[in-house]
């Protein structure tokens, strides 16, 4: 098989999603230019014999709607429908909305557990990434937020890929674990007193 981060497509993808999140840093990692995250998504979807072109250069591009202003148009004419389609799953339809989080994190997991199964598994390998930040960041409330709705958007996607699933099953585990930790440093105990 052909290496997919080397076709044009995904070329394309990787240089426009980096244009786009020029000057974005990562949120726990201010040196970490934010693309980092996309391609290591992408390196990760074009290592699965299943993965296609597509599927690879809509992970480089799933956040550009979200976080780079970037609109749907634009993704439709420059990599066709079928990569602006799964960026488009892939983009949380809350974001701009005002309301509780967990209101707009519901709005989430539902529109994900609607896609496509191909949206799903590079959604599985999206947490994955970000679940790795929360390993060393010292903030418990937010790790603890976030595992929780990382736990509730698992359920909703797990279907796509089970093995895949189990990994991110797994470092929900690990993160649960070291929130618990976190906190116990932070003199709060775990029953969160």
């Amino acid at each position: 098989m052909e290496d997919l981060l080397k076709r044009t497509l995904v070329r394309k993808a990787l240089a426009y999603a980096t244009a786009a999140h020029a000057g974005q840093f990562r949120k726990w990692y201010p040196e970490v230019p934010y693309i980092a995250h996309p391609t290591r998504v992408a390196a990760e979807i074009a290592a699965r014999p299943d993965a296609t072109e597509e599927m690879v250069a809509a992970a480089y591009l799933h956040d550009v709607i979200e976080d780079c202003g970037v609109a749907y148009i634009d993704l439709l004419t420059g990599f066709g429908e079928g990569v602006a389609d799964l960026v488009m799953e892939l983009t949380n339809p809350s974001k701009g909305c005002k309301g509780p989080r967990a209101v707009r994190k519901e709005m989430d997991r539902k529109h994900i557990a609607a896609a496509s199964r191909e949206a799903k598994i590079i959604k599985l390998y999206d947490r994955l990434d970000n679940l790795s930040d929360l390993l060393v960041i010292k903030a418990p409330e937010f790790a603890g937020l976030y595992h929780g709705e990382s736990l509730r958007l698992l359920e909703s996607i797990r279907d796509a890929d089970p093995k895949v699933a189990e990994k991110l099953e797994a470092w929900l585990e690990l993160i649960g674990k070291h929130v618990e930790f976190i906190k116990v440093l932070n003199g709060v105990d775990a029953g969160g007193n």
